[in-house]
């Protein structure tokens, strides 16, 4: 119910952003829209949400910023034999910033090189059990490369590289890998984002 809010709430903000766009001379230069919100598709597969904004800072130059909202559930494991498995939900946030290098284009799109650091931090709520030390955090940097497409103001963005993250988990307990890559360490990542410009 929560991602179809998320949903729904992006829809609208498209809407209101191309209505203003509208209202708009139709003979605005590409060159002159400096500002983008994405939101990353890959995302739900995690059960998390991502809604970022990406300003031109110069020629060939911008900034990004992301936040990512995390709320999915878990098993909780540990090497120790006296630690039962835990089902836990994991509820918080990360922050990353990036700066971006649009290698051959001005515009906001095309091939890029992204320089990205993140910070997180969540919660781990036990639904059996008991947890006596429930807090996860994340710091780490990723090196991407993508290609920016850009359709009238629709934006879909694809990125490929490497994360290097260091995580801290509660005492004894590790998040159980079964499905997805340890979130810690070194590790391939990539995704989809989609968006409008502006």
């Amino acid at each position: 119910m929560q991602k179809i809010s998320f949903i729904i709430s992006f829809i609208f903000l498209q809407i209101i952003c191309l209505s203003q766009a509208n209202n708009e001379e139709f003979k605005e230069e590409e060159s002159v829209r400096k500002t983008a919100i994405k939101f990353n598709a890959t995302d739900f597969l995690v059960d998390r949400f991502s809604l970022g904004v990406e300003r031109k800072l110069s020629k060939s130059f911008s900034f990004e910023l992301d936040v990512d909202v995390l709320n999915k559930s878990m098993m909780l494991e540990s090497n120790h034999p006296w630690y039962e498995t835990l089902q836990v939900d994991k509820k918080g946030i990360i922050i990353e910033p990036q700066i971006r290098w649009y290698l051959f284009n001005n515009k906001l799109k095309g091939l890029y090189s992204s320089l990205a650091g993140f910070f997180g931090s969540a919660i781990y709520h036990p639904q059996n059990g008991v947890l006596d030390n429930d807090d996860w955090s994340s710091v780490g940097c990723s090196l991407h490369v993508g290609y920016q497409l850009v359709f009238w103001r629709f934006i879909a963005d694809t990125y490929l590289g490497f994360t290097l993250a260091n995580d801290n988990y509660p005492g004894p307990y590790v998040e159980s890998t079964a499905l997805f890559p340890p979130p810690d360490g070194f590790r391939l990542s990539g995704g989809l984002r989609l968006g409008i410009n502006f």
